[in-house]
């Protein structure tokens, strides 16, 4: 792991995830799943269920889910983000989550070997590949069990400040969401609902050494201009019964 601290990563999520997954953590325990959650629990029973968590990161998304599933299974690419999810899963002594190493394109688990499937801001490159992820999903799920792939509304990268960060024409060229959405709507069938959210970094300070260190100099300038502590995000929820 990189111990020295440098201003930002400029949207370079392979260097977050590998060298900062303690920046990453804190950035995705600052709310913005909260309404995403809500959707998910009101609308799915996990009760007594297994769920296998692809693109876990360092284990927020799988510990909401363990709080309601019977077992739920982490996959995660980036050992340094596993070994956090981890060690805070002995930490906060939640017995009922494992992580495996795998990804989006390849989880490590036999075919209708779990009720559900969840994926919370899954990284893959180039976005095409989750049409291999759809089919992986698939694959393990059960007949009866759930796909739910949570990703950015589209146009919306980095949440309300998508033109700051990549610039008004780029926010259109740059449509990677679209493609995943052509791809699981059209391909696969799922369904789809936007949810809007809002994290509070309660402080400058604290927005600027999580957010702006993710997305760069131009959301760090603006950020300090404006004097922001909040970002206002759309999420798309895809999801699909087998």
């Amino acid at each position: 792991m990189n111990n020295q601290k440098i201003e930002t990563v400029e949207n370079r999520w392979d260097i977050l995830y590998r060298d900062y997954p303690q920046v990453y953590d804190e950035f995705a325990g600052i709310g913005r799943d909260a309404s995403v959650n809500h959707f998910i629990f009101q609308n799915f029973d996990l009760t007594g269920r297994v769920v296998v968590d692809v693109g876990s990161g360092t284990g927020k998304s799988t510990f909401a889910l363990a709080r309601h599933a019977k077992h739920v299974i982490g996959i995660e690419i980036e050992e340094s983000m596993r070994r956090v999810a981890s060690d805070q899963a002995k930490q906060l002594e939640i017995s009922n989550v494992e992580f495996l190493a795998g990804s989006g394109e390849a989880i490590p688990l036999t075919d209708n070997s779990c009720d559900m499937v969840t994926a919370f801001t899954l990284a893959i490159h180039p976005p095409e590949g989750f049409r291999v992820f759809a089919q992986e999903a698939l694959r393990i799920v059960r007949t009866g069990g759930s796909v739910i792939s949570v990703g950015i509304t589209p146009f919306w990268y980095g949440g309300e400040l998508a033109e700051v960060i990549l610039g008004p024409s780029r926010v259109t060229e740059t449509d990677t969401e679209g493609v995943v959405d052509r791809i699981l709507v059209e391909e696969f069938g799922f369904e789809f609902k936007d949810v809007d959210s809002i994290q509070d970094y309660g402080s400058l300070d604290r927005i600027i050494r999580t957010y702006g260190f993710i997305f760069g100099r131009k959301a760090i300038d603006y950020l300090r201009q404006h004097n922001k502590t909040t970002i206002h995000w759309k999420n798309r929820i895809h999801f699909k019964t087998k």
